[in-house]
């Protein structure tokens, strides 16, 4: 067993290999698959997103985790703020248009604004929400995405606040499931093919935010 990675929050200095690193993360990811779509662009699309999300609608990068060599980043949105304020969301809209096209900006932003409107109902309570977790995919498979994990899942156990996230990825349940999350809802995105897993990890009380939570690690994951 090797040592777990240094992980150390990001500044706005790393937002351009961070932005890149995750393009690559997500390129196979049916979401953003989605988002981007097939245009011979799609990459410079998906570089101009995430430095578009890292800058505008990461709370200022305030829990967004990262390691010395962007290998990896965890973009966390934490209890009592919003990922970004109206002015944020204003210079988010041009980056997402971008993203998607205009022609598809209307259902993009529908599927957004359901994906919301789920975490509100499946999250009612003040918790801490993971908006992303992508690391370089040559590097996937030593331990980087469970140490960026750590910080804000030992953070919340401390405050007794839940976490939530969203995957379109089924085998990144396996590894949510490790680290205490529970799918609470599974959907497929209205007009598309995308199916979602909606996940949650329970606040942990005072009285046992001392104990272990996660669960054995399958064989090569993590």
């Amino acid at each position: 067993m090797g040592t777990a990675p240094h992980v150390r929050r990001a500044t706005r200095d790393d937002i351009p290999p961070l932005a890149a690193m995750l393009a690559r993360a997500f390129a196979a990811d049916p979401f953003y698959s989605y988002l981007s779509g097939t245009a011979s662009e799609r990459s410079q699309r998906m570089r101009d997103g995430w430095t578009a999300i890292l800058r505008f609608a990461s709370a200022g990068l305030s829990a967004t985790w990262t390691t010395d060599d962007h290998a990896g980043a965890a973009v966390w949105i934490p209890p009592g703020r919003a990922a970004s304020g109206f002015i944020d969301q204003l210079r988010m809209l041009p980056a997402l248009a971008e993203l998607t096209g205009w022609t598809r900006l209307r259902q993009a932003s529908a599927a957004l604004e359901l994906l919301e409107r789920r975490r509100r109902a499946l999250a009612p309570t003040p918790h801490w929400y993971l908006s992303a977790l992508g690391v370089e995919p040559e590097r996937q498979g030593e331990g980087i995405g469970s140490a960026l994990l750590a910080p804000v899942l030992a953070e919340a156990d401390a405050a007794g606040l839940a976490c939530y996230l969203e995957t379109a990825v089924g085998r990144n349940v396996l590894l949510y499931e490790r680290h205490g999350f529970d799918v609470v809802e599974e959907l497929v995105l209205p007009n598309t093919d995308v199916h979602g897993w909606l996940m949650l990890r329970a606040a942990t009380s005072a009285a046992t935010a001392g104990a272990p939570r996660t669960r054995p690690s399958p064989s090569g994951s993590g």
